[in-house]
């Protein structure tokens, strides 16, 4: 399978290419022609982990010179016959307020976007996070973690590759399944932001390791709150989680059926949401078996109203009842649910 390699790009070339006297894009061209290791720390990383078949996508800041760069990187890699393509980070320039608020978070969007969009296209994918400002390698790195795909870099002591595998670690994304309302409303929010006076009375009722995915940011002499860097890598994290969930099969029980067609729009609405959470892959986690026993789990667990029971086989999804958080979810809690009281027949597949 060929590989799609997401590298940062910064200004190595241009600086190199000044030193040594070179001015025109004919000039830097064959610089790179002469001396590709020499010439750039992304053709220097890109050489050791480019192979046949694969194709490079350059992420660039918005600055002239990070344009440049990109530009004449894109046109050396045509030349040798590799797919090469130009992605520009909105808001990734010098001015320092722009960077932090929103450059950063653009990066992070964008990277994870084109992880996903490798995905669909059932490509690999490796993130060279050799060239561009220090924090961009910082949350590139971070992106590789929660996505879990390959990181490289250019050791500089070494000057050799270095690669971090794509360590599976053991991130939380049941945040954004129980505090997905927050969490919907913050980034409904224009550029995802909300102001400051109307943010933390609902970020007040967050849990500690939510609120710290939440940052400052200040706009025009005001102040407003939205996801901070890190917070915006999880949440992209989430949102892949959930795309490759779709295809999890989901089944619903007759009266299930009859529950969720009989709601008005915007409750159905919520409870198709739920539905659709129901199939990550930390579902376990976020569900839970009340004393009456039973083959069936509530879910999800936690200070949420809109409820369901559920069980798994042989990969597939099967919810037994829709319900609400309060006594009719405790009186289910304590009889239970069974297969021996559903038959095969009585599930029919959700189109959601």
């Amino acid at each position: 399978m060929s590989t799609v390699i997401l590298t940062t790009v910064g200004t190595s070339l241009l600086s190199n290419a000044k030193r040594e006297g070179l001015v025109s894009d004919q000039e830097i061209l064959a610089y790179i022609d002469r001396e590709p290791k020499a010439a750039s720390a992304e053709t220097n990383s890109l050489l050791r982990v480019l192979q046949p078949g694969d194709e490079i996508v350059l992420l660039h800041s918005a600055t002239e010179e990070g344009r440049k760069a990109a530009q004449l990187l894109q046109q050396y890699w045509q030349q040798k016959g590799v797919p090469c393509g130009l992605v520009e980070i909105a808001g990734l320039a010098y001015e320092a307020q722009g960077f932090v608020d929103f450059g950063l978070k653009n990066f992070v969007r964008t990277l994870a976007g084109e992880i996903r969009k490798a995905a669909r296209r059932q490509r690999e994918v490796i993130i060279n996070a050799t060239g561009g400002f220090k924090a961009e390698i910082s949350y590139a790195t971070v992106l590789g973690l929660v996505f879990k795909v390959p990181v490289c870099y250019i050791h500089e002591q070494f000057k050799e590759i270095a690669i971090l595998p794509p360590t599976p670690i053991g991130w939380d994304s049941s945040l954004f399944v129980w505090y997905a309302d927050f969490f919907e409303w913050l980034s409904a929010g224009e550029g995802g932001l909300r102001p400051k006076a109307e943010a933390e009375p609902r970020a007040a009722l967050l849990p500690e390791e939510a609120q710290v995915l939440l940052e400052e940011f200040e706009l025009d002499g005001q102040v407003y709150q939205g996801l901070s860097p890190l917070g915006e890598a999880y949440l992209e994290a989430f949102k892949n989680e959930l795309e490759q969930a779709q295809s999890v099969p989901v089944y619903l029980s007759s009266k299930a059926r009859r529950a969720l067609e009989g709601l008005e729009p915007a409750t159905q609405e919520r409870y198709r949401k739920l539905l659709q959470r129901l199939r990550l892959p930390n579902r376990a986690a976020t569900s839970e078996l009340k004393s009456g026993g039973g083959d069936a789990l509530g879910y999800p667990k936690g200070k949420v109203d809109e409820r369901l029971f559920y069980a798994e086989k042989d990969g597939k999804l099967y919810v037994f009842a829709l319900t609400r958080h309060g006594p009719e979810y405790e009186k289910f809690c304590q009889e239970g649910f069974y297969w021996r009281d559903y038959p095969p027949q009585d599930f029919t597949l959700w189109e959601g």
